[in-house]
């Protein structure tokens, strides 16, 4: 049986971290990822961007499986989306979309987790809302995850993945501070702008202060005058502002971990440290070596194989963590069963549209998110992001709406498929090109230049709860003791959205979920949290403040902890942030790994 000093389960941000840090040390490391790796095919055949072999060759030598992002950018392109998508029939699909009773959740499967499908907003939550769920992480937790990222100041090529950048205007601006374009307002992206605009009335009619900002992406934006010698530069990466970011940027100027992971780690002959693509983790058992990890090897035919490993860092995602530790305590790890799976939040995340806006916003340009406003509304921290819409989407969803907004705010399921029928759905499809109508054979970009999508964030009660289901009693379910859509938080996000939907002078759609035109009301979650959240003894939560895993088969008092088990991804954090949990999952990473590893 193989042994390593650490396994790191999952490669998103958590893993990543741990990763790094291990290399560091030179420690003999395994990383277990259950899904492939992921490239975009306009980097083929094109100048490796280092002195490091180009990804595909050493891909083919090292037996990695690539995949490549779904494309084209039209409505043909749905067809490999779809493609992408993971199912039992598709165990290499890269997003995963796990539907449960009150909610859906929205995950990645491959080599960078989460990194391949988010939309790179890299910002710091506010002390207020990290105080209000007891998360203990300060200002210099949160500058030693900028470090991580982008170096430290005076060791800029240490980085582990490149600068953060500011993309809120149709063009590069080098040097200029994009946060106030003073007479050059026409330079912002057209949603960037309507954003702010929306903000500075809505700000004035309920009289909440409202701060407008460019968020901080984790991206590649064109500078001649930033690190001459990097390599981004001198090969001309940069964003393209093609509204696709979670479909995987074709420009390849996103700062996903893949690259962090190929680039710092698996290319540098010094470390001994494997990647093991395909791997899905069943469980983990104490053992006198440490942890005994048993998985699913699907490079194998499917085997399943036992290793062990002195120290194993748990960064699958919240549902990969929660289901993993959830059958080990079936297994007899000494886990609390009231605490695991608990404080599941849903960072109050929440989609909706403001339909026919009186000024374009041009949805599919510019990254996913550009900008954000962030408030204190009726004592809930709320925070709220324009949202590209990528284009090969554009058709689907401006028809949609057209159908939502034609039913006048009727939730029923007969009334949807009767517009449907009715609409010109089928002429669209097949229609005839007029150059005299500007309505004719719109592009995807005309399709949604009066839909605003609002990419919300906020503080809900944190009350979920996962735990192994069905018949079976091994598959992952996720509820509520009361109906998730009944929180208070949701109600203030629909009133103030309703206000930025008037001053934009468009109707105001919730996702369909929402709308409840298949049942109940359901979210859509894009940034789930907790599950394995840190408290301060076993009884209420299932980690320390350090990612120490508790051994609950000790009283509770003596806080004791399972030796080498920590929990280093947002499953661990206890509650929602309002806002982007990358910075924070990287900080409290960090921590977790920096006390492993003094």
């Amino acid at each position: 049986m193989d042994h390593y000093d650490a396994i790191v389960i999952g490669t998103g941000f958590g893993g990543t971290v741990a990763a790094t840090r291990l290399a560091a040390k030179h420690k003999k490391v395994l990383l277990l990822e259950r899904g492939t790796w992921w490239f975009s095919p306009d980097k083929l055949g094109k100048p490796p961007v280092s002195a490091k072999p180009p990804f595909i060759d050493w891909a083919a030598q090292h037996n990695m499986p690539v995949q490549y992002w779904p494309r084209p950018d039209h409505r043909n392109g749905l067809l490999d989306f779809v493609a992408a998508l993971r199912s039992s029939a598709n165990k290499d699909g890269l997003y995963q979309y796990s539907m449960f009773h009150q909610a859906d959740v929205l995950t990645a499967s491959g080599v960078g987790g989460g990194s391949l499908i988010y939309s790179n907003v890299t910002i710091k939550p506010r002390d207020e809302a990290l105080t209000r769920i007891g998360l203990n992480l300060t200002g210099a937790d949160f500058v030693a995850a900028r470090h991580w990222m982008e170096g430290d100041p005076g060791n800029r090529p240490k980085a582990n993945r490149g600068w953060l950048n500011q993309v809120v205007t149709k063009v590069p601006l080098p040097g200029r501070d994009v946060s106030n374009l003073s007479t050059d307002d026409y330079l912002y992206l057209d949603r960037s702008r309507v954003l702010r605009d929306a903000a500075k009335d809505v700000s004035t009619t309920l009289g909440v202060p409202m701060d407008w900002a460019p968020l901080d992406l984790a991206v590649t934006e064109y500078d001649p005058n930033r690190g001459v010698d990097s390599d981004a530069n001198r090969f001309h990466t940069f964003c393209e502002r093609q509204g696709r970011c979670m479909l995987g940027c074709l420009p390849g100027a996103r700062h996903t971990l893949n690259k962090t992971l190929f680039n710092q780690i698996l290319t540098d002959p010094s470390q001994d440290v494997t990647l093991m693509p395909k791997a899905k983790v069943l469980f983990l058992k104490k053992v006198a070596l440490g942890y005994e990890v048993t998985f699913e090897d699907r490079m194998n035919h499917g085997d399943t194989k036992t290793v062990t490993a002195s120290t194993v860092f748990l960064g699958a995602g919240v549902l990969g963590t929660t289901e993993i530790l959830l059958r080990s305590l079936k297994k007899g790890l000494p886990l609390n069963p009231d605490s695991l799976g608990s404080k599941f939040s849903t960072n109050g995340d929440f989609g909706a549209f403001c339909y026919k806006t009186k000024n374009p916003v041009y949805s599919t340009r510019g990254p996913i998110n550009t900008s954000h406003v962030q408030l204190n509304f009726d004592g809930k921290f709320i925070k709220i992001e324009d949202c590209a819409i990528p284009a090969m989407f554009a058709d689907f969803i401006s028809k949609g709406l057209e159908v939502m907004d034609n039913l006048g705010g009727s939730a029923s399921f007969f009334n949807l498929i009767s517009s449907l029928w009715n609409s010109n759905l089928t002429e669209r499809l097949f229609e005839t090109p007029d150059t005299y109508n500007p309505n004719k054979s719109q592009t995807e970009n005309e399709m949604v230049s009066n839909i605003f999508f609002f990419n919300c964030m906020g503080q809900d009660d944190a009350t979920g709860k996962l735990e192994l289901g069905g018949i079976d009693h091994d598959q992952l379910d996720l509820g509520w003791t009361q109906p998730v859509a009944q929180q208070p938080l949701w109600q203030t996000v629909e009133g103030l959205l309703k206000h930025f939907c008037d001053s934009m002078g468009g109707h105001y759609l919730p996702l369909p979920g929402w709308q409840g035109l298949l049942g109940p009301k359901k979210l859509v979650i894009t940034h789930p949290l907790g599950g394995c959240p840190i408290g301060d003894t076993h009884e209420t939560g299932v980690v320390n403040e350090f990612g120490q895993v508790f051994d609950a088969g000790k009283p509770a008092a003596s806080k004791q902890v399972l030796d080498g088990l920590y929990v280093v991804d947002g499953a661990a954090i206890p509650g929602a942030l309002a806002a982007n949990p990358t910075m924070t999952i990287a900080a409290q990473a960090l921590k977790a790994v920096t006390n492993a590893l003094p």
